[in-house]
């Protein structure tokens, strides 16, 4: 069993399955609003244009790994496929710019008509239009021509070329490469490698996988340890998948389509791919490391390097790293002091060490470490938020990280109702020294302000008049 396994996918009230999957809620959201814009478009192109038209939802949501929004800004990533049905026989059709022009045309009216469209992106994508939405999300819409006789599907392209695609060939593969518990524990990977790849392209976004790479990757790496993997936790199912991505990859760049061998589902360029490989081979070290580890908290802190504030740590305030020899602590635990700023003017309202009780919303909080001298002199100091509860959902707003040499202060706002932690990591030579999690309680709270207006009492006058 591995040491993380309840942290992955246990019953916790914060795991990293429920971290980064959408709530029942939204998925239902979702749903709602791509049906409503599929029945618009089956019901409004084949009136306009004379062919009969379906769709196809595809893409994460149909294979059923999406994951939700990570940092506050993004969006949800809907795939619903456009089918403009004729036989190869028929002379006069149109053609795949015009498919495009019509899409295009349709998605533009509809938004009109719907609040809840924010816009219609103009010019649209090589390969779809894309619908944005108000509500943290975005519908692309890639548009093809579907010949029912011979079942087979090509894409329109903008430049007015056709693609042979057929997204409903790799889905049925992907449904076939596992079944049952192993099937959910697959698509729980894929999620895995799609949350890491989320929080760990920040800064190289040419480098980052697509969504199908991984999915492809993780699958056929899932196929070929059928035996290794059947009945093990996550964790470990993770590190044996990442083992065989990392080899694969280092071997050979390419990852051809399972159902069309000559495309390659790997479009990172060459310059992106030089940034993508050094941080491979940094989720294999963390993935070994977690192997080793001996306890819960510490596999928890390594898996924390690769999935940073999705990584949810165990209910603990502190952690220290103690010497088997010994028995005693490698060094003493930072003490975190917290200034409260709040009011109109901005004044110190409370001071608290290692948590905060109670604070309200739009507060300025600052986390000092108040015994500078346990920290070593090149360590680096991590502040890490993890942001829970339903407001945080909704605006995809899961936390963030900042680190530094010594880095004894930090600064955050109280945005969201709800129990979060600050964790602050004492880290040297990349090893984990120490941990102190400060729980912090933001309610629906108001604060006096600092300097209110008198009562009208004080305001009152003398009508006397001065004879």
């Amino acid at each position: 069993m591995g040491h993380a396994a309840q942290l992955f996918a246990g019953n916790r009230d914060q795991t990293l399955i429920k971290r980064v999957t959408p709530t029942s809620e939204q998925r239902q959201f979702l749903q709602e609003q791509w049906n409503a814009l599929a029945d618009h478009l089956k019901q409004r192109l084949p009136d306009r244009h004379g062919y009969p038209v379906s769709t196809w939802l595809q893409g994460s949501y149909k294979y059923g790994t999406l994951i939700r929004p990570v940092h506050r800004g993004e969006e949800y990533d809907v795939d619903v496929g456009v089918y403009f049905h004729w036989t190869d026989e028929e002379v006069a059709t149109p053609s795949p710019a015009q498919l495009r022009e019509w899409v295009q045309e349709e998605l533009v009216l509809y938004g009109r008509g719907n609040g809840d469209v924010k816009e219609v992106v103009a010019p649209p994508k090589e390969r779809c239009s894309r619908v944005v939405y108000a509500r943290q999300f975005h519908i692309d819409t890639p548009v093809y021509h579907l010949d029912p006789e011979n079942d087979r599907r090509r894409l329109a392209c903008l430049s007015d070329a056709w693609e042979d695609s057929d997204p409903k060939k790799l889905y049925k593969w992907f449904r076939n490469a596992a079944s049952g518990e192993n099937r959910e524990q697959l698509r729980r990977l894929v999620r895995y490698l799609k949350a890491w790849a989320s929080v760990s392209f920040d800064e190289a976004p040419e480098s980052r996988p697509s969504s199908i790479l991984l999915t492809v990757l993780a699958t056929e790496a899932y196929q070929n340890l059928w035996e290794t993997v059947l009945g093990i936790d996550d964790d470990d199912a993770l590190i044996a998948v990442i083992k065989k991505v990392h080899n694969r990859l280092f071997d050979k760049k390419a990852v051809p389509n399972p159902v069309d061998r000559t495309e390659d589902l790997n479009r990172i360029s060459d310059a992106g791919w030089e940034g993508f490989l050094p941080r491979l081979q940094g989720l294999l070290d963390v993935a070994e490391r977690a192997e080793e580890t001996e306890d819960e908290a510490s596999a928890a802190l390594v898996w924390s390097e690769a999935f940073s504030f999705l990584m949810p740590l165990p209910e603990t305030d502190q952690v220290e790293i103690v010497d088997e020899r010994s028995n005693r602590a490698v060094m003493v635990l930072p003490e975190i002091e917290v200034q409260v700023h709040g009011g109109n003017p901005k004044a110190v309202l409370a001071t608290y060490r290692n948590e905060v009780p109670s604070v309200a919303k739009d507060c300025e909080l600052t986390f000092r470490i108040t015994n500078p001298h346990v920290v070593p002199e090149y360590a680096t100091v991590e502040w890490t938020v993890r942001n829970e509860g339903e407001e945080a959902d909704r605006v995809g707003d899961l936390g963030h990280r900042r680190a530094g040499l010594r880095m004894l202060t930090a600064n955050e706002h109280t945005a969201y109702v709800g129990r979060h932690f600050m964790d602050c990591i004492v880290r040297l030579n990349g090893r984990v020294y120490s941990v102190r999690r400060v729980p912090v309680n933001i309610r629906n709270l108001s604060y006096p302000q600092r300097n209110p207006p008198r009562p009208a009492y004080a305001k009152l006058r003398s009508i006397l008049r001065r004879r």
